[in-house]
């Protein structure tokens, strides 16, 4: 089995408000692992624009243990779990590397990538040769997680958005990471409509962030796109893989209210959220478990958990 690490040093520019390296920076990085653990088997750019073939991104799980800031050192290790027909899932373990060259996991990951005729965007079979040279003579096929609901309970908030080039990728439409970042945007219009808009939060000396996602791409956003990012709460110890629409009644002010606890910040919040074009066609859908981050004392620095 091939195994490749990435070794990155976290830059500043890829920190959010309180100091945490942004979810759209750390998606990021697991693509890159990928694309050059693809290199080093020598499946390089060349070789898969001579045969008219790339991979696209299907789902991504993703799950952070603890805060992770400017200025540290990851190692990104990643290597194949199985193969389908024309997909194959990525696992990744993402690790801070200390002066001392300790290790600490600080997420792990899964990505399960489409691989696809590049004029037509239709799967295709992967190679028998880049089978073994990803994962030798193992044959292995694992369950998939279930899909997403379309939606969740009453109505959403609504953040309108429009994709502007400066999102597109070298495949020319909206980067997978790129799409974290709309999410978040949409659950801050979600957490101000509750009562607790950002400048509330950092008055408390935190922040609401994402600790956890499930992304399920399903369609791809281009430039000029009129995008609608709905975001809906999800009930206390609900799975937000189980919840449906079909039961819900118009929201009250009241469902999007964040519980506090003794110390006056908000508990753990989940979302459900998709990513539509203004006509309704559906371009993702996802899941998220946000957690209170405190404000480090020292600028520049790791927020607290």
């Amino acid at each position: 089995m091939h195994r490749y690490a990435l070794e990155h040093r976290v830059s500043h520019a890829d920190v959010d408000l309180l100091g945490e390296v942004k979810v759209a920076a750390l998606l990021g990085l697991l693509e890159q692992a990928a694309v050059e653990a693809s290199w080093e088997c020598g499946f390089d750019p060349r070789w898969y624009t001579e045969r008219q073939r790339v991979w696209i991104i299907r789902r991504t799980r993703l799950e952070r243990f603890q805060p992770v800031g400017g200025g540290d050192r990851l190692r990104v290790a990643t290597h194949v779990l199985d193969w389908r027909r024309a997909r194959s899932l990525r696992a990744y373990v993402v690790e801070r590397m200390g002066n001392d060259g300790a290790a600490s996991p600080v997420a792990r990951a899964t990505t399960d990538w489409v691989y696809c005729d590049m004029t037509s965007g239709r799967p295709v079979s992967v190679p028998e040769d880049m089978r073994r040279a990803f994962s030798g003579d193992d044959d292995v096929t694992l369950p998939r997680a279930r899909a997403l609901p379309e939606s969740g309970l009453g109505e959403p908030v609504v953040l309108p958005f429009v994709v502007h080039p400066s999102l597109l990728d070298h495949v020319t439409h909206v980067n997978n990471a790129a799409y974290a970042a709309m999410l978040e945007d949409g659950a801050f219009a979600l957490f101000a409509s509750g009562g607790w808009p950002v400048a509330r939060m950092l008055e408390q000396g935190g922040a609401l962030r994402m600790a956890r996602v499930d992304l399920e791409y399903l369609d791809d956003a281009v430039a000029g796109d009129d995008l609608r990012i709905q975001s809906w709460p999800v009930a206390h110890g609900a799975d937000a893989a189980a919840a449906s629409p079909r039961s819900a009644r118009g929201p009250s002010e009241d469902a999007r209210a964040l519980a506090c606890d003794d110390r006056g910040a908000p508990h753990a919040v989940r979302l459900l959220q998709n990513i539509a074009r203004a006509d309704g066609s559906r371009i993702l859908r996802a899941a998220s478990d946000w957690v209170w981050r405190r404000r480090p004392t020292i600028l520049g620095g790791v927020p607290e958990a």
